[in-house]
């Protein structure tokens, strides 16, 4: 069974493509789109069968890698402090580390999977509807 998925951009959002000649990845803000380009601030005209792919950003991995580094790193500052003030000994228990250490980890390890590729060409097609005439 197949399902349309229609992924709309919109003038002055911000979008992530991979342009032929390089390997890296160009996140610009779209100017305008005409039938067979789209008009970046920076990179000027890119032709719709020059871009390889799009780069979606997947906001759901990235606040559960930013909420699993920062709550990482304030559980251990915050046990760390109060066994430090309260002349605890030691001050920094094992299972403060393994804890606080893994939460960073699974933050750090999410952080690749921020972005989704969809590559133009194989199963996704890129065109323009002018919305104005209706």
């Amino acid at each position: 069974m197949n399902s349309f998925k229609h992924i709309k951009y919109y003038q002055g959002e911000r979008i992530i493509i991979k342009y032929p000649g390089g390997d890296s990845r160009i996140s610009d803000r779209i100017y305008d789109l005409t039938d067979t380009s789209v008009i970046l601030m920076l990179l000027g005209e890119v032709a719709f069968a020059d871009i390889q792919c799009i780069y979606r950003e997947n906001w759901l991995v990235r606040i559960l890698s930013g909420l699993s580094l920062v709550g990482g790193t304030a559980y251990f500052g915050i046990d760390t402090f109060n066994r430090l003030i309260n002349n605890d000994s030691p001050v920094v228990l094992q299972e403060t580390m393994m804890i606080s250490g893994g939460l960073i980890v699974f933050g750090a390890a999410l952080i690749p999977f921020r972005h989704r590729k969809i590559n133009i060409g194989e199963k996704w097609r890129m065109r323009t509807i002018d919305l104005d005439g209706f």
